[in-house]
């Protein structure tokens, strides 16, 4: 093999040409297999249409689409002739995929609703090659544009034969990904071939039970590059990708998957955590109880497993009928009986979830990546976990902790700067990324992860957010003084605003609509759902201003702990349906 992803899917489809690649669910909602062989044969005939239409090797192909096999055809398709497939979220707002359209000279467009790209320049759009219209595509199609849709792609392709097509070597560019930066805006971060295979390659050492036999459920956004490192692990080992469009129906469709490994985000995992426990307060009263003693009879063997201590006889004996009984039929009705374990990332998770995850039986795995490392740069292990650390550096990875708490590392699957900025920044002499986190090593060698040292944060949902971006709109209201956003680790973000004084209720309801109102063109993630008026401004000689008025935002965070809480016990305790901003 070599070190491309062509070469990749080529080595599965000699391998295992008739084991399935994926499962694809049809109108009725049942899963249909689709071959190695017949999966490859497609790729190459969306190949022939893409070149028939322009495309070209180093054009860079935007992707706009959920999850879905022509997403996966138009990737793998794109790859062999050799462009540069650029995943951008659907739900991303339009000036931000303008942006990004930019800053990585978009040639191409693949998309299913045209609105996506309605603040991309028109000599942008114009200039393209094409935009491709998926199936069920809506919008209305852009004038002065050349638009095909996905049935004349098939259609006009060209037969098989003739030029073998380009030739696509490791370090040949195939993807370019984005990150927010500093600023809050949209950084373009380019990986080649043979960093992908690298991750690619990390993912299956690290999780090698993972086979043939083996099914995943390509659930997340395929805009995300761990979902497509995922899909291309499985792809390298022979298992199955079952392919969800919607991922609201995540919960619906598990079980039937029976999936052996599942991702998700910290807040993914949250939310199930309460499903289980909601599930368990619904039973009939015996029931009720036989199962929460079930649930405390593996708290008390997981607190020995995770002591690396052998428990009891009598707790063994009790555990394994409560097992049998039980547990795994819990976990069977929930999340199928085949899975070992689950992975969760892009955001920290409160150790006591993990925790009350391996009491019903499952493992649930805490990673550590950036943007800026294509390869993850810590993983915990099935055999070699600690809860509340991020595991030990990845295979490639060389990570070191400076005595200011810095974590940096240096590797293979490191970026090589950001898309037109002339040097890569933050590295040092040795060749070592300054990753923005602060960490310590546990006496295992596990690392754990202490905060960052930008003021970026992710909520427990995964995504970024830019705190400048929103208090600098909050800033705009007439009285409002000063304004910082938490949410860290949180469902969603809050704002903390200060006023220049005490005001009366008109007044504040006043703001408050004013605020609604500058915080309403944001993204969804990045839009506070409460904030909380302060009637004085933010004080050096309180600390929570430096001598030169920047905000100290941690001394501010503590100061004003009770607040915050009391906002988020308040949105917590609304109906979900609530959307308006709260102001308290």
């Amino acid at each position: 093999m070599n070190g491309t992803l062509p070469a990749l899917l080529a080595q599965r489809v000699q391998a295992t040409p008739q084991a399935c690649a994926f499962q694809l669910e049809d109108a009725s909602g049942r899963w249909q297999p689709l071959s190695w062989a017949r999966f490859a044969e497609q790729v190459e005939q969306v190949g022939r249409g893409l070149a028939a239409a322009g495309l070209r090797h180093g054009d860079r192909l935007a992707l706009v689409a959920p999850v879905s096999l022509h997403w996966e055809l138009v990737h793998h398709a794109a790859l062999a002739l050799g462009a540069v497939v650029v995943g951008f979220d659907t739900h991303d707002l339009p000036s931000r995929i303008a942006d990004m359209t930019e800053q990585a000279d978009i040639g191409a467009f693949v998309v299913v609703d045209e609105a996506v790209l309605a603040e991309v320049g028109d000599e942008r759009l114009g200039a393209a090659r094409f935009v491709l219209r998926l199936p069920a595509s809506r919008g209305e199609r852009r004038a002065g544009t050349k638009t095909l849709d996905w049935d004349t792609l098939i259609a006009t392709a060209p037969a098989a034969g003739g030029d073998a097509g380009p030739v696509v070597g490791a370090d040949d560019l195939a993807t370019i990904i984005f990150t927010s930066g500093t600023t809050g805006r949209p950084r373009g971060i380019a990986y080649t071939h043979g960093q992908v295979c690298l991750a690619v390659d990390a993912i299956c050492a690290t999780f090698s039970f993972v086979d043939a036999s083996s099914r995943v459920l390509c659930w997340l956004p395929l805009s995300n590059l761990f979902q497509r490192i995922v899909n291309l692990a499985a792809l390298r080992q022979g298992a199955a990708a079952y392919l969800l469009a919607d991922p609201r129906r995540v919960m619906q469709v598990v079980a039937g998957v029976e999936p052996d490994v599942f991702v998700g985000v910290p807040r993914f995992f949250e939310k199930l955590l309460e499903g289980v426990r909601s599930g368990v307060d619904a039973q009939p009263p015996f029931k009720r109880w036989v199962a929460r003693r079930a649930w405390s009879l593996g708290r008390h063997m997981a607190s020995f497993r995770l002591r690396q201590e052998t428990p009891p006889a009598v707790l063994r004996l009790a555990h394994g009928l409560a097992e049998r009984l039980v547990l795994a039929r819990l976990r069977a009705s929930v999340m199928g009986p085949r899975l070992r374990l689950m992975v969760t990332g892009s955001a920290p998770i409160a150790p006591e979830v993990l925790r009350e995850f391996l009491a019903l039986g499952w493992l649930v795995l805490e990673a550590y990546g950036q943007s800026e490392n294509i390869v993850p740069i810590a993983m915990n292990r099935p055999d070699d976990f600690c809860f509340g650390t991020v595991g030990r550096p990845v295979r490639s990875n060389e990570v070191v902790v400076g005595e200011d708490g810095s974590v940096r590392v240096r590797g293979p699957g490191l970026f090589r700067g950001y898309l037109g900025e002339p040097r890569p920044a933050g590295f040092d002499a040795e060749g070592f990324y300054t990753t923005g986190d602060l960490g310590a090593w546990d006496e295992h060698g596990h690392l754990k992860l202490i905060g960052r040292s930008s003021e970026l944060f992710k909520t427990s949902t995964g995504r970024r957010i830019a705190p400048v971006l929103v208090e600098d709109a909050l800033r705009r209201v007439p009285g409002i003084d000063q304004a910082m956003l938490v949410g860290a680790g949180r469902k969603y973000p809050i704002a903390l605003c200060t006023l220049p004084g005490p005001v009366d209720d008109e007044a504040r309801r006043r703001l408050a609509a004013a605020m609604a109102a500058q915080v309403a063109p944001l993204a969804e993630a990045e839009r506070p759902r409460g904030v909380v008026l302060l009637d004085r401004p933010f004080d050096i000689g309180r600390g929570e201003l430096t001598p030169n008025l920047k905000l100290r935002r941690t001394a501010i965070e503590a100061l004003h702990a009770p607040a915050i809480e009391a906002m988020y016990r308040r949105l917590d305790n609304r109906p979900p349906e609530a959307r308006d901003l709260l102001v308290g």
